[in-house]
């Protein structure tokens, strides 16, 4: 299951995130032990306002175990890392085929006159993964190891 922590301050680092994250989920000796605490990856995201030239970071963070998840979101959202106030919500991924905006030949044309033009969709903005990290190696055992990238996200 994956979790995002939004409103991250820009210096920080995947390190900081895994840290953060175990120390808000795990006793100190869950954390010497490593019990039900796996982190399968961290991914640190750019977005980029061009209208306003404002700047974002977010955190995707992939757990093993959905339960642990879910208690990082409760334990989290809302807390401060960095003198910053974050909120941590479970990330969905949106498909374009359930986008509610499309149109469908089922629904008379009558009915949706009043929506909204546009959506909730925040326009004019650029992303770009920053960092990534605890991805497999292929052909080592299942090894995590870290991968520092930039590239643009669609």
């Amino acid at each position: 299951m994956r979790v995002i922590i939004c409103s991250l301050p820009e210096s920080t680092t995947e390190r900081e995130i895994r840290q953060f994250v175990l120390a808000a989920i795990c006793s100190p000796l869950q954390r010497l032990l490593r019990r039900e605490n796996r982190i399968t990856s961290i991914e640190i995201i750019e977005i980029i306002n061009r209208s306003t030239h404002s700047t974002e970071y977010h955190a995707i963070v992939e757990f093993e175990q959905d339960h642990i998840a879910e208690l990082a979101i409760k334990k989290m959202n809302g807390t401060r890392f960095k003198n910053e106030r974050i909120a941590v919500r479970l990330y969905q991924t949106r498909s374009h085929y359930r986008d509610r905006r499309r149109d469908n030949s089922e629904v008379p044309l009558l009915a949706i006159h009043n929506r909204r033009k546009g959506g909730r969709r925040r326009l004019n903005l650029n992303q770009k993964t920053v960092r990534v990290s605890g991805l497999m190696q292929p052909g080592n055992s299942g090894q995590p190891y870290t991968l520092e990238m930039e590239g643009s996200i669609s």
